[in-house]
């Protein structure tokens, strides 16, 4: 839909009031400001440090033993996503968008992309990589530590306390949490307190066991991400309705423009703009029907 819209507003522009091209450009930067990758799915990426058990919670969260666990990757380049293969769901740009070469499919739920990250133990370049490439195009980061390395302040000093901003993307889980026996709660209320004082105002903060698939508990953590999906849905069938909704008033402005004065080249230059808000007004109306309506 991003594609038909770049194109309606650069065919519009030249036929169009400067208030109508405005209120586009200002529709095209919600879309592109809003995190995540717009498509039928919720592209989840898991982060974590070496020995946190982020590999073995992915094996939970999909109820299949796909990633081989306690292997250390700790290029940024290493990038690995499990999915559900659905000929419904173009995944092209996503993994174009990250650099992903690695895909493993699995038998879960054909709505969630689990991107598998490197080991960041507070590296520059994977600083750079999680918030130049990863965030931009994922709708939730998920942020995996263990009861060891928790309160790092090398983690929440040196990077989280500047990620504030982006408090929506981010659910934080302490994994492991039957090793804490009767403090697991309060292990989760300290976790929470190091991240408002890193500045996040309501950060969410789930516990979850996750050894294998047989004996993980992580209710509490998908529950979280089946809220960001209805959350996800909610917010793409707003934009789908207001893109179709600017795409109309586009079809209906070339419409109106008086061509009896113009040459054939303006002519065909507002004819081309009105059939591209049409295509824009199908593609709005598919995203809304197929995807967040569906």
């Amino acid at each position: 839909m991003l594609d038909a819209l770049d194109l309606a507003i650069a065919r519009g522009e030249a036929v169009l009031d400067e208030d109508t091209t405005r209120s586009m450009t200002i529709l095209a930067s919600r879309l592109r400001t809003r995190a995540g990758f717009i498509g039928d799915v919720l592209v989840v990426a898991l982060a974590g440090g070496t020995g946190s058990g982020k590999s073995s919670l992915l094996n939970a969260i999909v109820g299949e033993e796909l990633v081989e666990t306690g292997v250390v990757r700790p290029t940024t380049s290493d990038v690995l996503a499990v999915f559900r293969d659905d000929p419904y769901v173009d995944l092209g740009p996503l993994w174009t968008a990250l650099g992903i070469e690695r895909h493993v499919a699995h038998d879960g739920a054909a709505s969630l992309v689990l991107v598998d990250l490197p080991d960041f133990d507070s590296t520059v370049e994977a600083h750079r990589h999680i918030v130049s490439e990863v965030l931009p195009v994922v709708d939730v980061v998920v942020w995996v530590l263990d009861p060891e390395k928790y309160a790092d302040p090398i983690l929440h000093e040196g990077f989280l306390s500047s990620m504030t901003r982006y408090e929506e993307q981010f659910l934080f889980v302490l994994n492991q949490v039957d090793r804490l026996g009767d403090e697991f709660k309060s292990a989760i209320s300290s976790l929470h307190g190091h991240l408002t004082d890193d500045g996040f105002t309501s950060p969410r903060v789930v516990g979850s066991i996750a050894a294998d698939v047989e004996t993980s508990d992580i209710a509490d953590l998908v529950g979280a991400l089946a809220d960001r999906w209805d959350t996800k849905s909610a917010a793409i069938a707003k934009l789908a309705l207001d893109t179709r909704s600017a795409a109309n008033d586009g079809w209906r402005a070339c419409g109106s423009i008086d061509t009896r004065e113009m040459g054939d080249r303006s002519r065909d230059e507002v004819a081309l703009a009105r059939a591209t808000f049409v295509w824009l007004g199908v593609e709005a109306f598919a995203l809304y029907h197929h995807g967040a309506g569906r």
